[in-house]
């Protein structure tokens, strides 16, 4: 892929599960509602996506569904299906072809001769860090025999994920095919799902490494060196294109994604947009195995736990609240998911979401008992129906 103008100066997982649709829906409509903590930022990207994967929200959409040139980000779905499908010793032979894109003027290269043998592994990193449109060609010819061939092979990896508004016509991003197209949202989760890959995570975080046969590979991701918690992804340019770039970064123990296509700038784009993300909003979330509280009888308790799970973007300064309502009279024995009531989730006084509760483990049956014992259980297993029917406060923040 062509180098990017040396006047670029850096300043520094769609597919939401449907149950969780209209509750998405509703926290977005108070995050539209509320005064911002912060302005969006204003990025020179054509297209833009800052997106948070834990709750499948978009914080910032700068025609993030338009599909428009992907440049060398390309290389994202190229260097993960070479990850899926082969083992890193596997060895590449560099055919004539290859080696003849790589002589490309003006395009990025890893310098491949013909006949050369390389470990996939440092393949992958080659096209990865310095972007090599050599050893994306290598890796398709490997794979499945042709670029061609290897470009329906990604075109159906991509629908497999979802990403409707993606279509590849070959591994690098070269030749610029004004077809060759992605959206900003599409490459946002194909980025996600590629960092899930440790393998694919730790190369592009690393800012620079010495493989054999192509030797050091400067990473062309400039944010990794100056922006706080950035883990990855990948850039791409060409004049088509624009400046493009996949960003990832993590800042206590959460991620966020910022892609902008298009750009004038990409990494001062991407920074202005992680920026906003950490400063203006916060992720409240639960997991789907994290105990709430406890449903109790008389001589048996169990742990409730979300259905679904809990995952929101609120603005930072937001009031998270959550109160639980029991059913007041659950029966034992009760199997493990048994429906034990719901939690409702309010913002700002506004409630946003309705979760429903589940046992968390079995419960048998209640102990046979008679006399004074039955008539105190009896008693207090009421007690605590009565109790059950007044909402408790649960905290989630």
């Amino acid at each position: 892929m062509a180098a990017a103008p040396a006047a670029a100066t850096p300043v520094r997982g769609r597919g939401p599960v449907a149950a969780r649709a209209l509750a998405l829906a509703l926290v977005l409509a108070v995050l539209a509602a509320a005064p911002p903590a912060r302005a969006e930022p204003t990025v020179t990207a054509e297209g833009a996506v800052l997106w948070e994967p834990a709750s499948a929200a978009r914080i910032v959409d700068v025609a993030a569904d338009e599909a428009r040139p992907m440049a060398s980000t390309t290389k994202i779905m190229t260097a993960l299906l070479a990850l899926e499908e082969a083992g890193p010793d596997e060895v590449v032979t560099v055919s004539a072809n290859a080696a003849e894109v790589g002589r490309t003027p003006g395009g990025a290269t890893l310098r491949l001769e013909e006949g050369q043998e390389l470990a996939m592994e440092h393949l992958v990193a080659g096209i990865l860090l310095e972007s090599g449109n050599d050893g994306a060609v290598a890796i398709a010819e490997h794979l499945a025999g042709s670029e061609e061939a290897f470009a329906e092979r990604m075109n159906a990896r991509a629908a497999e994920a979802g990403l409707v508004d993606t279509t590849f016509r070959n591994s690098s991003g070269l030749p610029a095919d004004p077809e060759h197209i992605a959206s900003p949202a599409d490459l946002a989760e194909l980025g996600a799902i590629a960092m899930a890959d440790a393998t694919f995570a730790e190369t592009v975080g690393q800012s620079a490494l010495e493989a054999p046969v192509v030797g050091r590979l400067d990473n062309r991701n400039e944010l990794l060196d100056t922006y706080e918690g950035a883990t990855g992804v990948k850039t791409g340019f060409t004049s088509l294109a624009g400046l493009c770039l996949v960003a990832s970064a993590e800042r206590d123990g959460r991620t966020l994604y910022a892609v902008v296509l298009g750009s004038d700038d990409s990494f001062a784009d991407s920074a202005a947009l992680l920026d906003h993300g950490f400063d203006t909003t916060r992720l409240v979330s639960v997991d789907d195995d994290e105990p709430l509280l406890r449903y109790r009888w008389a001589d048996a308790e169990a742990p409730l736990v979300l259905a679904d799970g809990l995952a929101e973007t609120l603005p930072a300064e937001a009031e998270v609240t959550a109160e639980a309502t029991l059913d007041a009279s659950l029966g034992r024995p009760a199997p493990a998911g048994a429906a034990a009531g719901e939690l409702v989730v309010s913002v700002d006084g506004e409630a946003v979401a309705t979760h429903e509760l589940r046992l968390a483990a079995p419960v048998e049956a209640a102990a046979e008992a008679s006399g004074a014992s039955a008539v105190g259980a009896a008693l207090a297993d009421g007690l605590r129906g009565l109790a059950r029917l007044a909402p408790a406060e649960v905290e989630v923040d």
